[in-house]
């Protein structure tokens, strides 16, 4: 069976490896449908850690995949030579975790794999890495020149997408605008398509308490949003707002609306993630091939313990794969 999916170490001080080897032995996943990036000899000592003996075959080249048999592939971003502890911050775990990103993209814009989930990273190793880029939605869409990219956030009650991601509040407020929401808008419809929903509402948020109430408390509402929102509605999609930032999650998850977008990171992710870290998935939305990841980080204060829950990683694996078939 030929690899369909790619899967990132993240960083390897945070849970990244626990995980992957937890994905390897649950039963329901086929081995043979992975390759793995990240260190050969990361994934061994975690493998001998927890005395689970599933052989790996390391892979140097594209060419020297061996599609016919069932073990672990593993593409060695590089060999390893640095020492580093669990749960502590090293710039050379953010290069091998940023690196075996790159690797994986490498493979699905050449068509080798269909998707890619990603195991978390750790933002200030990146950056002591001199990685200049924040977060895996950033490195994505620029390494495959991606333009209108979003992050959408989905767990068992509700869907986000946002308009600004990692970026200061007070930066993410400035920078929006009416066509980056419409843009959005129109991710959000994209998003939903994956879902089976053929004409979704979606529900945009305001930015100010009560959405401004007509410009009595703040006219972002009057100046860039709601032209956004008649441009879409012109378009043919069915958008209702600006709704009030206090309601709009309420709404969503009694299935008034389909999906929210966010304007800003924590107006989208606080109310996600307030319904429970370890049931969310992130998909990244405008790729050129499928990337989901779990809802949650490194995990550093948890990680090498062995507790780490894997429910959102495993279902990050099954959405790229049901979004690889179209079933989703």
């Amino acid at each position: 069976m030929k690899p369909q999916i790619g899967i990132t170490m993240g960083d390897p001080a945070g849970v990244g490896p626990e995980l992957i080897v937890k994905l390897l032995q649950n039963k329901n996943f086929d081995l043979s449908d992975f390759i793995i990036f990240g260190s050969y000899k990361i994934l061994k000592n975690e493998l001998n850690k927890y005395k689970i003996n599933i052989p790996v075959k390391k892979i140097t080249s594209e060419k020297l995949i061996d599609y016919s048999s069932n073990t672990i592939k593993l593409f060695e971003t590089r060999e390893i030579n640095f020492n580093y502890n669990m749960g502590e911050i090293n710039p050379d775990c953010g290069k091998l975790a940023y690196e075996s990103i790159l690797n994986a993209i490498d493979f699905a814009k050449k068509g080798i794999i269909k998707g890619i989930v990603t195991a978390p990273i750790n933002k200030e190793s990146l950056k002591l890495a001199s990685v200049d880029l924040i977060g895996h939605t950033e490195i994505l869409s620029q390494k495959t020149k991606s333009k209108n990219v979003f992050m959408l956030m989905v767990n068992d009650d509700i869907k986000v997408i946002l308009c600004t991601i990692h970026v200061p509040l007070l930066k993410a407020i400035l920078s929006l605008s009416e066509s980056l929401i419409y843009d959005t808008i129109n991710g959000a419809n994209k998003a939903c398509q994956h879902f089976g929903i053929k004409r979704p509402k979606i529900g945009v948020s305001g930015l100010n308490p009560h959405a401004g109430e007509n410009g009595t408390m703040g006219e972002e509402e009057e100046i860039f949003i709601k032209p956004a929102i008649a441009t879409a509605i012109n378009s043919g999609l069915n958008v209702l707002g600006p709704i009030s930032p206090d309601v709009i999650y309420s709404m969503a998850r009694e299935k008034k609306i389909d999906i929210v977008v966010s304007l800003y990171h924590d107006q989208g992710l606080i109310p996600f993630k307030y319904l429970g870290i370890g049931n969310g998935v992130n998909i990244t939305i405008g790729l050129p091939f499928v990337r989901t990841s779990p809802d949650h980080g490194t995990a550093f204060d948890i990680a090498g313990k062995g507790i780490a829950n894997p429910e959102s990683f495993f279902r990050a694996v099954k959405y790229a794969q049901k979004m690889i078939v179209g079933d989703i």
